[in-house]
């Protein structure tokens, strides 16, 4: 478990925990224990199963022992080769001015003037994405936060090739609605395929921060150009800036150049490390690098460059031990062979 990076906010703190046993492989790891005491709160909580463990994944969730303080989490159904993985985000209340409020649909911290929000997920089966998107704004109006107040949203698709297409016409419809030429800001995004136990068309996890304590900005990726230059709607990177911490999201990153266009067809190593360099680029510009990242999500297309893609990743010093590994997923684009997705703390 890795338990090394924290985001102070006023009155309380975020966590991020992950367990991988991608070296010692563990087929039935012990329950999970971050929650201990009264004030603490599973915000987010990713479970990647083997096939053959799909039907026990729910019994290593925090929900089994803590249900009021937890959102529910997202089981995925992972690949026979990899070992059982779980990644939490976790909130402390640190003081009695400081509240966490849950729902059935998600749990706010509040503290003083500033928010923060987590999304329980939302998931799609035949119906039209544009329901899924239509739910957040649901979520969000229950608990008196606004739609320019999401910064990160995850999107898991059981068949993204086929659906990229309705999925970007439904986010697009969704953000424009807040989203113009007077406000450049719009959250960072990953889309990517992964199968959902339930076998879901769709899931979608989302967060949000707010308040006169926390500032938000859109940063830019050096290597690459904005998404919204080839329409698609989302940032490269979103910053959270709060009172002793900030938190930068970056999205699920491939190789993609300046142009738009997927670089090093069919060559492994080469996107892989292009991939990278990208990371280190938007991390660079503020101060940060590898060793700030809290989370992180590797997402290969062929189970077969796993290997090479671990000797890689060791190499440059990329943090294994905090990041969930998805192989035989297919990328945005068919020529897309890796997606690295990071969540850092400066």
């Amino acid at each position: 478990m890795s338990k090394d990076l924290i985001v102070h906010g006023d009155g309380f703190h975020i966590e991020f925990h992950t367990k991988n046993h991608m070296t010692s492989p563990e087929r039935f790891p012990p329950l999970c224990a971050e929650i201990s005491g009264d004030n603490d709160y599973v915000l987010q909580e990713r479970i990647i199963v083997p096939p053959d463990m799909a039907n026990m994944a729910g019994r290593y969730s925090s929900m089994t022992s803590t249900p009021d303080r937890c959102n529910s989490p997202l089981i995925l159904k992972g690949h026979p080769d990899l070992p059982f993985q779980r990644a939490s985000v976790v909130a402390r209340i640190e003081d009695a001015a400081s509240k966490a409020d849950k729902s059935d649909h998600a749990i706010k911290i509040t503290s003083g003037e500033s928010s923060v929000l987590y999304g329980a997920p939302i998931f799609g089966l035949t119906g039209s994405f544009h329901a899924a998107f239509k739910k957040i704004s649901d979520v969000l109006e229950n608990v008196q936060m606004n739609e320019s107040d999401m910064v990160r949203t995850w999107i898991f698709m059981d068949d993204i090739l086929k659906d990229y297409d309705e999925l970007n016409t439904a986010r697009e419809k969704f953000f424009s609605q807040w989203h113009g030429q007077d406000k450049t800001f719009i959250p960072a995004s990953t889309g990517i395929q992964s199968r959902t136990i339930g076998h879901n068309r769709l899931a979608i996890e989302f967060c949000a921060f707010s308040g006169k304590n926390i500032s938000i900005r859109q940063i830019s990726s050096p290597l690459q150009n904005e998404p919204t230059a080839y329409g698609k709607l989302f940032s490269r990177a979103v910053l959270v800036e709060l009172i002793r911490s900030k938190l930068l999201f970056i999205s699920g990153t491939a190789a993609i150049d300046k142009a738009g266009r997927s670089v090093y067809a069919g060559n492994f190593e080469k996107q892989l490390k292009f991939t990278l360099d990208v990371l280190t680029e938007i991390l660079g510009q503020q101060n940060a690098g590898f060793s700030s990242i809290a989370q992180a999500i590797v997402y290969l297309k062929r189970s077969e460059d796993l290997r090479s893609g671990m000797n890689i990743l060791e190499k440059t010093a990329f943090p294994c031990e905090k990041s969930l590994f998805q192989i035989g997923v297919d990328v945005c684009r068919d020529d897309l062979l890796c997606e690295i997705e990071v969540t850092a703390v400066i």
